[in-house]
C-alpha cells in the first residue's frame, strides 16, 4: 500500500506566529489542508495519515474536527476509510519518524510511505506522482528528493542546508521498516518544492503564488 505521512508535529518556531504551523493561514486556508488537498488528487497515493504531537494540539483538533480523520488504530488497513491521524511523541524529526516506522513495521513490512512535511503548499499532485514513478522504477527501498540551490537563489528564498549543490525538499519516500534504508537521491528542478513556509517571508512568496 503506498501510504502519505504528513508530519505536521513541529513547533514551527521560525515562523514567529501564536499560529501552529500547519494552521498557518495562506489565502485564509491553512497550510495543511493545500497538503491533504493535493494528496487527494494523487492517482497514486492510497491512504492519508498525519503525524501529530503534543507540540500542536490544536491541528490534531482540526483534523478531527473539521476534516473529520480518525485515529490510526488495528482498522486502517481493513477499512474503506482514508484519512487518519497518527499520534507521535513530539521529541524531534528523527525521534517521531523513527516512532512511526516502528508502529508501521509491526503491521507490514511492505509499505510505501511517502513523508512530506505539512509545510509544503504548492507541491500538487502530479509532483508527488512523478516521485512515486521514479521511486517504483527502481530497486532501493529509500528516496530522497533535492532541489538545485540555483532554483531558490532564481527565487529569492531562503535555504538552511545544502549537500553538493542541492537542498533537501521535504518529500522522501521509505519502506515501513525501522532500519537504516539504502537511498536513492532524486534531483527536481521544480519551484512548487522549495516553498516550505518556515518563515513569515516565505510565507508572502507563497502567498504571492497561490
Amino acid at each position: 500500500m503506498i501510504i502519505a505521512l504528513v508530519m505536521a508535529g513541529g513547533k514551527g518556531l521560525r515562523l514567529k506566529s501564536e499560529i501552529e504551523k500547519p494552521l498557518y493561514p495562506i489565502n485564509d486556508k491553512p497550510l495543511i489542508h493545500y497538503v491533504l488537498d493535493n494528496i487527494k488528487d494523487s492517482a497514486l497515493i492510497e491512504k492519508t495519515v498525519v503525524a501529530v504531537s503534543p507540540n500542536a494540539p490544536k491541528t490534531k483538533d482540526f483534523l478531527i474536527d473539521e476534516l473529520n480523520f480518525s485515529k490510526f488504530d488495528n482498522t486502517f488497513y481493513d477499512s474503506d476509510k482514508n484519512d487518519y491521524y497518527l499520534d507521535t511523541l513530539g521529541k524531534g524529526f528523527v525521534e517521531d519518524l523513527s516512532n512511526i516506522l516502528e508502529i508501521f513495521e509491526k503491521k507490514s513490512k511492505e509499505d510505501i510511505l511517502i513523508f512530506i512535511n505539512a509545510d509544503l503548499p504548492l507541491v500538487k499532485s502530479d509532483i508527488l506522482d512523478d516521485i512515486l514513478n521514479h521511486y517504483l522504477s527502481q530497486d532501493k527501498p529509500a528516496l530522497s528528493t533535492l532541489v538545485p540551490v540555483e532554483i531558490f537563489e532564481e527565487y529569492g528564498v531562503n535555504y538552511s542546508y545544502e549537500f553538493n549543490g542541492n537542498v533537501p525538499s521535504g518529500i522522501n519516500i521509505l519502506r515501513s521498516e525501522n532500519v537504516i534504508q539504502e537511498e536513492e537521491l532524486l534531483i527536481i528542478s521544480r519551484y512548487e518544492l522549495i516553498f516550505n513556509v518556515n518563515t513569515i517571508e516565505t510565507a508572502i512568496l507563497t502567498n504571492k503564488f497561490l
